[in-house]
């Protein structure tokens, strides 16, 4: 009897916990002050948010997007490269235009919009959950996890579209899960009109004859893309080669994408081990790894077969979506949200307490602030190891687990194949 009070004293407790902790990011991000726990939160109020609601307005005043022509009308606080699809404005961003009077109004609402669809997106965790059968402590560290994951406060105050657009990629899986593939292509169309990381995604569609989820992709992110890009390229004829040079990265960006505090990308983590010791190796380092990322992801996709086992959709569907946060050189903070989907389909997903605490273990690093509070106390480099490390390693093992769990699949299909030509 004492046993079955304190379970459920420990469970109220951690909703309790849970609560309190999200009232406090609440209450940062709805009234901001400088919290030193992180790069970006003393940084500028939604300035990644002012680039989708400059491009908007540009849009609809038939101005390129791209370019220096894109800032030649400002309407927001300060100039923002907008770097993603140009049907985004017209697909997410004109209710933000349209419904406000200023650029800072507009972000509020955009804030607004994103913590209730936030705390909404909970209710498909638990039909997921419910799904699967997880009993109610899963559920409950589910919650916890949910409502006190740290990086959700850099991704909303600086207006990052990396928690929307895997928000919406989490609801694409809920179709999945319940057999609705015209609700899961849409959902995962409307994710990438925020920002592309669910982009590799488009293989898993591909496989399973998503039309709807096909055609959709062409039409909006292929056709809009080079129509629109042609229209422009008339009057001017930088157009093209604009959005080429952003979309290829052109610039140098080293100094971003090594040696930088906030940046907890695997590019980042190899740059601490080897680029003090040697560029060369360092080059040839980070370029066998990206190979390795996409060589295994086209074998892994070329091999599976979705059959009926709901699950095997699933774990590629994440390991695809995960694949992409893999290959990225910077991974900010605000990036970190988008682990957060991937970990908590695979804490719902794991079998066995042995896989349910390696997820839950590295959700607590991912998801409690870092070590940049004690980096710039002292700006030793030690620290700054620490510090990329510390949020490099739980995303490698992650993804391992992933890997090893694609691979697995993969080897149940072949004996299932050899048993059926057995069987013939």
């Amino acid at each position: 009897m004492a046993f079955k009070i304190l379970k459920i004293v420990l469970k109220v407790a951690l909703i309790l916990i849970s609560l309190l902790i999200f009232a406090f990011y609440l209450n940062f991000l709805l009234k901001p002050f400088c919290l030193k726990m992180g790069y970006t939160l003393c940084a500028a109020i939604g300035e990644d948010f002012f680039a989708l609601y400059q491009a908007t307005y540009n849009f609809f005043h038939n101005h390129f997007i791209y370019g220096d022509l894109a800032k030649m009308y400002l309407v927001s606080p300060y100039f923002m490269i907008f770097k993603y699809f140009p049907a985004s404005p017209l697909l997410i961003g004109w209710p933000f235009l349209i419904f406000t009077n200023t650029a800072l109004s507009a972000y509020q609402f955009y804030l607004i919009f994103v913590i209730l669809v936030y705390i909404f997106a909970f209710y498909p965790i638990y039909l997921i959950a419910k799904k699967f059968r997880a009993n109610n402590i899963t559920k409950i560290l589910l919650f916890f996890m949910w409502f006190t994951y740290f990086p959700l406060l850099s991704d909303l105050r600086m207006g990052q579209f990396n928690l929307i657009s895997s928000l919406f990629f989490l609801f694409s899986l809920l179709g999945i899960v319940f057999y609705k593939p015209l609700i899961s292509g849409l959902l995962w169309v409307i994710s990438l009109a925020y920002k592309p990381l669910a982009l590799l995604n488009v293989f898993y569609y591909l496989k399973t004859k998503n039309k709807v989820a096909i055609i959709s992709f062409v039409v909006i992110f292929v056709v809009f893309t080079g129509g629109y890009l042609l229209y422009h390229q008339i009057y001017y004829h930088q157009a093209i080669n604009d959005f080429l040079k952003l979309l290829l990265l052109k610039e140098n960006r080293i100094g971003w994408q090594v040696h930088y505090p906030d940046n907890f990308s695997v590019y980042s983590f190899l740059g601490e081990l080897f680029y003090d010791q040697s560029v060369k190796l360092f080059n040839i380092i980070t370029k066998l790894y990206a190979l390795f990322l996409i060589g295994l992801f086209l074998f892994i996709t070329y091999k599976i077969k979705f059959i009926n086992d709901i699950k095997a959709h699933l774990y590629y569907s994440l390991y695809a979506f995960s694949t992409l946060l893999m290959y990225h050189k910077e991974v900010w903070e605000s990036w970190l949200t988008s682990w957060l989907i991937i970990i908590i389909v695979l804490f719902i997903l794991a079998s066995s307490r042995k896989e349910k605490l390696l997820i839950f273990l590295n959700s607590l690093i991912l998801g409690t602030p870092s070590l940049f509070y004690y980096y710039e106390l002292t700006k030793n480099n030690f620290w700054r190891f620490l510090l990329i490390t510390e949020k490099a390693l739980p995303q490698i093992l992650i993804y391992s687990y992933l890997v090893l769990i694609m691979v697995n699949i993969l080897k149940q299909q072949k004996q299932i194949k050899e048993i059926q030509s057995q069987g013939i």
